[in-house]
């Protein structure tokens, strides 16, 4: 029996669940072969850096995937149009962003000119006033075009560094809102997350490994419910009192708007995120990626691994989907491409990284995640017999083991730049912990595979 507390900030509440055996221990550190494409793989010899479902970041989550989960912290909502519904110009001839954006193409097609070659992505111009604050100093931005999941207006905090013009944009975690359970154990606003976030993990300026302690942080706080990716602002779900606006997405738009020319001579930009953040910043990399341009965009996805409905059954992807609004968020983005919209988070990340490549940006991304990670196995169990599952039923150790390395070898054979961690274990979430430093898979640290993608390194699959 596990107990988890779910919490943000504080200890909301705490479930007992029957799942597969470990104590929570988030702060015990842990302690190859090579692959085909110039990967490198280190076995799992290491010793797991707990056996416990532990937040990094003071708390145990919930994610879920291309959807969300339940953790600590949060992140508002979102305002504003979803590209190619309203918001921002994506047909071809669509106007530049202010990073110079080229004219759009449609579906990763030919490019504008009618030629081959390069196929830049489909412009987000974003002209909003640029973000202020005093070096290492966590500050607070409301958003008045933002809005959480209770209507209440959201923001970012943003840690300066006016040496640097390279940036790390972090999205917090804080759970998922599909059923009164989940809704009960998500942040429905941001109140208790505008500090930043902490001095921990990637956020330590002062620990001489950290490949980013010199960057500009943006933490954006999550408190929509949808893993940063929501369109739906008349939400309801049954048992939950009120208007539930799933604007994530949304949100995510309206912060770019200023972040981008804040930072529009940056020559790295990192986005990142754990759990349900995790799976945002998976989901958000294409947008993102359009609103700064030609710029680099390296994306890090702590414990929001995607899956393929052998691990996620449809019948949960689509009930986030419709919850949510994922009609006009992802799926625009992705098009004829996400064949499926019921089954869609591996050619979602296959849309990414081949219109990434045709437009000519050297991208480099990574997933990590423990492989029987104590907090989504139990939030992927809601899709167990048809989707009558619930906490209670998680998935079990060695399927979720296997959708882990069925992603991977996925991956690799459409790019040489997608790296994997997978330590052993069911800790969930290392970036914003002490653990980012101490835990390895053989003489392989964390941090040192997350600067390796950073720094554009070969690919590093490691784990399993």
């Amino acid at each position: 029996m596990r107990f988890f507390a779910f919490i943000s900030g504080a200890v909301l509440s705490s479930t007992l669940v029957a799942c597969s055996s470990g104590n929570n221990n988030s702060n015990s550190g842990a302690n190859g072969e090579t692959s085909s494409g110039g990967s490198t793989f280190v076995g799992s010899g290491g010793t797991p850096s707990g056996t416990g479902a532990t937040s990094g970041n003071g708390g145990t989550f919930v994610g879920g995937g291309g959807s969300s989960g339940v953790s600590n912290g949060g992140t508002p909502g979102e305002s504003g149009g979803s590209p190619g519904g309203g918001g921002t110009p994506e047909s071809t001839g669509g106007s530049p962003g202010s990073t110079g954006g080229a004219p759009s193409t449609v579906d990763g097609g030919t490019s504008a000119d009618g030629g081959g070659g390069v196929v830049p992505l489909p412009p987000f111009p974003t002209s909003g006033m640029p973000l202020t604050g005093p070096d290492n100093t966590w500050t607070w931005i409301d958003f008045p075009d933002s809005h959480c999941r209770d209507g209440s207006t959201a923001g970012v905090s943003v840690n300066m560094n006016s040496a640097s013009k390279n940036v790390m944009i972090f999205l917090q975690g804080g759970g998922a809102c599909f059923d009164a359970t989940t809704c009960a154990l998500n942040p429905a606003n941001a109140s208790t997350q505008k500090t930043g976030g902490g001095s921990v993990g990637v956020f330590d300026r002062t620990n001489a490994d950290n490949p980013v302690k010199d960057w500009n942080y943006v933490f954006v706080p999550y408190c929509t419910g949808d893993s940063h990716i929501g369109t739906n602002a008349s939400g309801s779900i049954s048992g939950v009192t009120g208007t539930q606006q799933f604007v994530g997405r949304l949100d995510m738009e309206a912060y770019l708007n200023r972040i981008v020319p804040t930072f529009k001579d940056a020559t790295q930009v990192v986005l990142t995120g754990v759990s349900a953040g995790g799976f945002g910043a998976a989901s958000n990399e294409y947008l993102v990626q359009r609103a700064f341009g030609t710029i680099p965009v390296a994306m890090i996805d702590d414990s929001g691994p995607p899956m393929s409905d052998k691990y996620i059954p449809t019948c949960l992807q689509k009930l986030w989907r419709t919850t949510w609004g994922l009609d006009d968020s992802v799926l625009k983005d992705c098009g004829s491409a996400c064949a499926n919209p019921d089954d869609y988070e591996l050619d979602f990340t296959k849309f990414v990284t081949e219109s990434t490549t045709k437009a000519g940006i050297d991208t480099h991304v990574g997933l990590l995640d423990s492989n029987d990670d104590g907090v989504i196995t139990l939030f992927y169990g809601y899709g167990q017999n048809n989707c009558t599952g619930s906490l209670a039923t998680p998935v079990p150790a060695a399927t979720y083991d296997q959708g882990l390395d069925d992603f991977r070898t996925y991956i690799e054979g459409i790019t040489p730049n997608f790296s994997t961690f997978y330590p052993p274990g069911t800790t969930h979430t290392w970036l914003a912990s002490a653990t980012f430093y101490t835990e390895a898979v053989g003489s392989v640290r964390i941090v040192d595979w997350f600067k390796n993608i950073v720094v554009g390194g070969p690919a590093q699959q490691i784990g399993n």
